[in-house]
């Protein structure tokens, strides 16, 4: 654990994106009391911010001097990593990038045939066919509704909220938490958060558009800001609202390059609490980003309209499924709707998938993903690097 304090505050320090807050993220020995935990923050002129008792953990703030370099947050870190009481440190640093490696926007729209031509081919019988985007036909939700629309199954989206006075979504809204400020509702200031709410659970009412789970509750985990920056003990608070309020699927649509202890095991926690985390892969064409490439999660490409991997989509031997995520038509905030594409948009319909394997009796990681495994196909000339089980076909999921 002492090694990887060294390898993550060299990673940081090299990076000009990763900004620190001059905050910190202790880790306690679970045998040490309250009283043990305040005394060795006293001794080290720490102030405490926010409790991560789930985690044994506290996130703390250290004053530096003004104008003074980076030294003193490291010098702490070490101190801190001499008690015998502390096993790991980190800097709660702001992260200004989450959304950029997982989604585009405004992406230049494939042309009509070229949708139609990867798509079943099916008769409108009724309104709603209308208001089914392509992604939503191409994993065959249609095909489930008749059994099930996900209906009661909880959904958080850990993003930067949800519009929840949107027509598509107001229906479905269940609550919420801010973890950037928790007097606050979880209101989207960004658009990212209402576009994934939509593919998960927009209400099927024949206007606008259709989520996978129709019927399924949507809770707004608001942890990023309106410039889709966030700080890691946001990120780990929303986990842990996650896992703490009964969450069954949530949605993180969000990365990272490289992963952190704590990050980890907050993902650890909410899966052992029987939340089941769908995590977009990323959008550099490279490597799986985190969380998505922690064994926890299921990791999530991105198919284009040809069935084909999108060229941006991250890949590699985390992913678990493809799905749609190029040109996908949602909502967003004023209720309107826009066309983004991203590994972020191949998430939600994954996640409404899940939704639908809970609703019929799936349970906890290793039942959604063994749900969602069986209902899945795998699409011709990819690799498994590259959609891992296949696309998920809604009308195939049972228990």
């Amino acid at each position: 654990m002492r090694l990887l304090l060294i390898v993550a505050s060299g990673f940081l320090a090299a990076a000009p994106a990763w900004a620190g807050t001059g905050r910190l993220i202790v880790g306690f020995i679970p045998e040490s009391s309250l009283t043990e935990r305040t005394d060795i923050l006293n001794r080290n002129g720490m102030t405490e911010v926010a409790d991560l008792g789930e985690l044994s953990a506290k996130v703390v703030e250290l004053e530096t001097p003004a104008g003074s370099s980076e030294s003193p947050m490291k010098l702490a870190s070490f101190r801190l990593m001499s008690e015998p009481g502390v096993f790991h440190v980190e800097e709660d640093f702001y992260y200004k990038d989450w959304l950029r490696g997982v989604s585009f926007q405004a992406s230049p729209l494939p042309d009509l045939p070229e949708v139609m031509g990867v798509l079943t081919k099916f008769e409108k019988k009724d309104a709603t066919e209308d208001e089914q985007p392509w992604g939503i036909q191409r994993v065959n939700a249609k095909g489930a509704w008749p059994r099930t629309e996900g209906a009661g199954v909880k959904v958080a989206v850990i993003d930067t909220g949800i519009d929840f006075n949107h027509p598509d979504l107001k229906a479905n809204y269940a609550g919420g938490y801010n973890a950037i400020d928790s007097q606050k509702p979880p209101m989207d200031d960004n658009s990212h958060g209402t576009h994934v709410a939509g593919t998960i659970a927009g209400v099927r009412d024949g206007k606008g558009v259709v989520g996978v789970a129709p019927k399924a509750k949507l809770y707004a985990v608001k942890v990023l800001d309106a410039d889709g920056g966030g700080s890691l003990s946001s990120i780990i608070k929303g986990l842990v609202w996650t896992a703490n309020n009964g969450m069954q699927v949530a949605n993180m649509s969000l990365g990272a390059p490289m992963g952190t202890v704590f990050m980890r095991l907050a993902v650890k926690y909410a899966r052992a609490r029987g939340v089941v985390i769908m995590a977009a892969a990323g959008n550099e064409g490279g490597p799986v980003g985190y969380p998505a490439a922690y064994g926890d999660t299921i990791a999530i490409s991105a198919s284009d309209s040809k069935d084909k991997i999108a060229e941006f989509s991250s890949r590699g031997k985390e992913v678990d499924f493809i799905a749609p995520g190029v040109d996908v038509k949602s909502s967003v905030p004023g209720g309107g709707y826009d066309r983004y594409s991203g590994t972020s948009m191949a998430t939600p319909h994954m996640t409404g998938l899940a939704a639908l394997a809970v609703a019929q009796g799936a349970t906890g990681f290793d039942g959604v993903m063994a749900s969602l495994k069986r209902a899945s196909k795998k699409l011709p000339g990819l690799t498994a690097n590259e959609q891992g089980n296949g696309l998920v076909d809604a009308s195939l999921i049972k228990k």
